[in-house]
Formats: C-alpha cells, structure tokens, sequence
C-alpha cells in the first residue's frame, strides 16, 4: 500500500481538489499516476455544503472511489490544520480493495438500519478486514446507534472511526455531513470497509479521575436531569460558579467518567455540550443512562500526550511496518491540549514512520474490551496502524 495525506487552503473546492491532485502528481516519491481510493476531510465553514461536493468529486476522483465528511480540524500527518481541504490517496499494491456501504435517514429508519448496518458488518468481521465509520452526529442520536449496534454483531467488531465535526446552524443544528456517490448522508453515516489489510488500534485516555461519586437518577436521551434523586442545578452551581453558559468549553478539561461501564478499553468518559441559562440539565456529546455512577476528572495536556505516546508505540510494535496511521481524537481533547495540540499528530506520525490521516471528532467509535461489542467513546485519541498483505 502506498498513501499519501496532502491539504489545501484554497477556498474554492474545485481549485482545492485540483490543488491536491497536482500534489499527488509532483510527489517524486509516489511512483504511479493514479490513486484507487481517495480519503477526504473538508471544513463546512469554507466549503459548500450542497449536492455540488458530490458532482466535484465524482468529476475528479471517480465515481465510487471517494469518501467525504465534515472536518473543522484535521490531521494531515505531523500537521494540524483547520478550514482546509485534506486527502488521503491510497494506492492498494497487493491485492488490497474497498467497498462503500451507506446509510441514510437514520432517524426516521432507526430499527431497519441497525438490522441492515449488522448485516453488512457480520459479513465483512473476517480475518484480515478493516471498517472505517465516518458518522453524522445526528443531533445525538449516533452515539445510541452505535451504542445499539453490540446487540446484532456476531463476530469480533473490526469497526473504528468517528462522528464528524461540523457548525453549529439556527436553521439546521449541527452540520456533520458525509459524502459518497450516493449522495449527501445528513442523517446517518457510512463505511469504508477495507480488505486484504492488517491493523492495530489503541485508545489513548490520560485523564485523571477525581471527586465523589455520583449517580445519575433521571436522565433523557443525552441529557442528565437529576443527579442522585436532586435537580443537577445544585451541582451545576458548585461547579459552574462564575462560569456563563458561553465559557462551556471549560468543562472539558474535566469529562465525567462512568464508573459501572466496565466493557470498554479504557474509561467510559462524556464531554460536556450545553447547558441552559437555567442550568436544569446537562447535554453531553454521548448517551446518557439512568443509574450510571460517575466521578469528575481532570486532563492535564502533558499527561493526554503521553497517553497519546504509549498507545502509538503499542500499535507500532504490534503491527511492526505501518504503511498508514489514522487519528480519531475528541474536539474536547484538542482543546484541553491546548498550544500542543499539534503534538498529538507529530508524535503518532513519528513514531509510525508513515502517512497519518485523521480529525478531532464529536465522538470516537471503537471496539469494548472483549471485541464484541461497538462503544461510543468522548475524549479519547484513537490511533490506527494499518498496513496491507
């Protein structure tokens, strides 16, 4: 497998693509004048958000032989850029291939496509495959999907990837599109399943865990209405004291961590997104449950980057020669790093020695510990080796 991760900050989609391409051309290192799949992040505050990404990218990718989805920060190896255009190409060298499954109107066909999404899964969880899922956030709903999703998986789960991350529009909520050939996925999500290839993931944590324990009693959807039989507004008021609804982004440093979730690789954590001038509930980015237990806790960036660190090299030496590493790292999280943000990247492009593709996602998508079931995780740094047979 030969890949190579290019961006432009041209604000022109066309002339963006076209920018990427004579990259790909120029590059003396990259010894054939085509591509066989094309990996593609784009910022929603620069680029359109109709049905002419579609037609632009069949024009210069082909048909079937692109994936796109929404970006505010990508990763374009040891680099971190924002209001971009990022490509991965991929050029399969021995016997590697792809398939595009897509999902749309996951709100209105919830039950069908988590019977249908199963389907597909079950058949690709062979030996030897990997499924990349580039998810909508779908106004919360995705996390439940996922979440959902364990109940009618057979096989060990080979599924890892993210929820894009868009803007925020009175109109329309939150902009975290997919694209593929068939079309814009607003609703939904779709996945890259990647044949004749072998990876290794970890799930970086780093977050220290601190405080009482406390138990959700009332809660709906992605929303906690009562903590341990009280309204959250006598403990929003603790914790919120002189911080306005608008400096939510503080929270972050310290995500709740659900105690009775044993099943994932690491901690289950939830990041903060709102809370109403009122302070009667708290939105988070993930499903919430009644009667989980959790404890605060508190991110330090140089304790995120070795966490970061460790990972990577786990992956590195489990895989030995990494042809291609992919990031899904929270928003929250590259926030919290804050001026090493771009370290994360250039620590897992180093260590790897390879292309790395990646965004800062609204939520990361991955195995539990026992391989059986799909997690919804906040906060956490996915990193992925892959390299093909």
């Amino acid at each position: 497998m030969l890949a190579r991760v290019y961006y432009s900050k041209v604000p022109v989609l066309r002339f963006a693509v076209e920018d990427v391409l004579e990259q790909l051309i120029e590059d003396r290192f990259y010894r054939y004048k085509d591509f066989d799949l094309a990996i593609v992040s784009l910022s929603p505050k620069v680029y359109p958000i109709d049905g002419r990404t579609v037609e632009t990218f069949d024009e210069y990718f082909g048909r079937d032989k692109w994936i796109a989805f929404h970006s505010i920060t990508s990763f374009a190896n040891e680099k971190t850029v924002e209001d971009a255009l990022v490509v991965l190409f991929i050029k399969f060298t021995s016997g590697g291939h792809y398939h595009i499954y897509t999902a749309k109107r996951l709100t209105q066909n919830y039950e069908n496509l988590l019977k249908e999404t199963a389907e597909y899964l079950n058949q690709y969880a062979k030996k030897n495959t990997l499924n990349l899922i580039f998810a909508t956030f779908s106004q919360g709903r995705s996390g439940f999907f996922i979440e959902d999703l364990g109940r009618y998986l057979r096989n060990t789960v080979n599924v890892i990837g993210g929820v894009a991350s868009g803007i925020e529009l009175p109109s329309l909520g939150t902009i975290t599109y997919i694209y593929t050939s068939d079309g814009i996925v607003k609703d939904g999500f779709a996945i890259l399943t990647l044949e004749n290839v072998e990876y290794s993931f970890g799930l970086a944590f780093g977050y220290r865990i601190l405080g009482p324990v406390y138990t959700i009693t009332k809660a709906e959807t992605n929303r906690v209405l009562e903590i341990d039989h009280e309204s959250v507004e006598g403990v929003l008021k603790k914790l919120s004291k002189g911080i306005s609804e608008r400096d939510i982004k503080v929270f972050w440093y310290s995500p709740i961590v659900i105690l009775d979730e044993k099943e994932g690789w690491v901690s289950i954590l939830r990041s903060f997104k709102h809370i109403p001038p009122d302070k009667s509930y708290i939105e988070f980015y993930g499903p919430i449950k009644e009667g989980w237990k959790f404890r605060f806790s508190f991110g330090l960036k140089e304790e995120l980057l070795k966490a970061d660190t460790e990972e990577a090299i786990k992956v590195q030496k489990a895989l030995g020669d990494v042809e291609l590493g992919f990031n899904f790292s929270c928003v929250a999280r590259q926030f919290v790093l804050e001026d090493l943000h771009e370290e994360e990247a250039k620590r897992y492009s180093s260590i790897f020695n390879a292309p790395l593709f990646g965004f800062f996602t609204l939520g990361e998508i991955g195995p539990d510990r026992t391989m059986k079931k799909l997690k919804y995780y906040n906060q956490t740094s996915v990193v992925v080796g892959v390299r093909e047979l």
